[in-house]
């Protein structure tokens, strides 16, 4: 008995996991696709990594409120919902004869982007105990680590090969299997406690309390600044690519793909400790994103080998920091997971959208080096937040 509920648990768990994947694999489409993208549409590379800084913002403005709107539905139908979304936006991607359609179509599925990414730890952690939820978040974070080492390399790979729109069409058609595989292995998951009393003015107390909350202040902070760090670099990744290795076309998909393994390297070291050790691999996420940012900086104008080594290591911590920070929400939230995710959601999409904002601020400058210099900057912000910030001691 104890074997057959272990086994369902797993299996659960894997379904939320792949989920995760085509979660990310669509939302960072437009990384992996960027000068695809751009000739397709007949814009300039920064204006497709406005595809990424908008999808953020929307996500960033409609989490707090859908989640307060979506809080007495039942758990596996929300996610179910979400991840809907993504399928039809892609579809509407896949077919868009101009700009502005592609920027609608991702408007629809960043709607349900935050909704999924606020209710998809709460609901793994649910699948086991309680006290669990960093390794809960771990497995389910493996579909997001996954996206990057498959996903990206993959579609970056499908986009050269096949055409960017064909590209697309698969991910939409993953994100429909997502669903059916949620839909088959989740039993329901009613709301285990009732919404605040008031209905959603009772729900926008709770979300006051939430931002109240200095623990969960800081992790959000930390949450800010690291991921602005991240994305400034990230959303042009393949132009990093290009400066530093003088490598294009197919030949990205490779360093993406090493790129992504070490990605699920940091996800099996960090997530085995973040649990019993959250600073220190708090620590491992912001001060190891610093220090490839400044090999990059410095050594990479003469050194090819050093810039590559660089580029993929600071996968290891990356792939970690999705893991971290929610841990640390879930560790200190306390009957307000749903909404202390939302919030930490906002905090995590305003970063990314910053960070894109000002990455292709930099593009447009032809100042490459000027955006590798701010993500380090921000790395190093983001490590002096997590040494006092109490979010991530450990509970005892």
């Amino acid at each position: 008995m104890v074997d057959s509920r272990s086994s369902r648990t797993g299996v659960a768990l894997a379904a939320l996991a792949a989920a995760c994947f085509v979660s990310v694999t669509s939302e960072n489409l437009p990384v992996a696709l960027l000068p695809r993208l751009a000739a397709g549409f007949g814009v300039s590379e920064s204006r497709i990594g406005l595809l990424v800084t908008g999808y953020a913002l929307v996500v960033a403005v409609t989490v707090v409120p859908l989640v307060a709107l979506t809080a007495r539905f039942d758990r596996r139908a929300t996610g179910l919902a979400t991840v809907a979304t993504i399928t039809v936006s892609n579809l509407v991607l896949a077919c868009a004869p101009t700009y502005a359609v592609a920027v609608g179509a991702r408007v629809v599925s960043a709607i349900g982007h935050g909704v999924f990414w606020s209710i998809v730890a709460p609901m793994a952690a649910r699948l086991l105990d309680p006290r669990q939820a960093g390794r809960a978040t771990t497995v389910i974070f493996a579909g997001n680590s996954l996206a990057f080492l498959f996903g990206l390399p993959l579609s970056s790979w499908l986009g050269a090969t096949i055409g960017w729109r064909q590209t697309v069409s698969v991910v939409a058609v993953a994100a429909a299997l997502a669903a059916l595989l949620i839909r088959v292995t989740i039993d329901p998951m009613p709301v285990e406690t009732p919404p605040a009393p008031g209905g959603f003015a009772g729900r926008r107390a709770g979300i006051g309390r939430v931002l109240a909350d200095p623990v969960l202040r800081g992790a959000n902070a930390a949450t800010l600044v690291v991921v602005t760090g991240h994305f400034v670099a990230f959303s042009y990744i393949t132009v990093l690519i290009a400066h530093y290795l003088r490598l294009t076309g197919p030949a990205t998909s490779g360093v993406l793909l090493a790129h992504g393994a070490a990605g699920l390297v940091g996800l099996v070291a960090i997530g085995r400790r973040v649990d019993s050790a959250p600073r220190a691999t708090a620590l491992t996420v912001t001060a190891g994103l610093t220090a490839c940012m400044l090999v990059v900086l410095f050594l990479g104008p003469s050194s090819t080998l050093a810039a590559a080594i660089a580029l993929v290591l600071w996968a290891v911590p990356a792939g970690g920091m999705g893991v971290v920070l929610q841990a640390a929400v879930l560790r200190h939230a306390g009957d307000h997971q749903d909404l202390a995710s939302a919030v930490y959601i906002v905090a995590f999409q305003i970063g990314i959208a910053a960070g894109a904002w000002a990455g292709g601020v930099t593009l447009d400058h032809d100042a490459v080096p000027s955006m590798v210099g701010l993500a380090a900057a921000c790395g190093l912000t983001a490590t002096l937040i997590v040494r006092r910030a109490p979010a991530f001691a450990a509970v005892r």
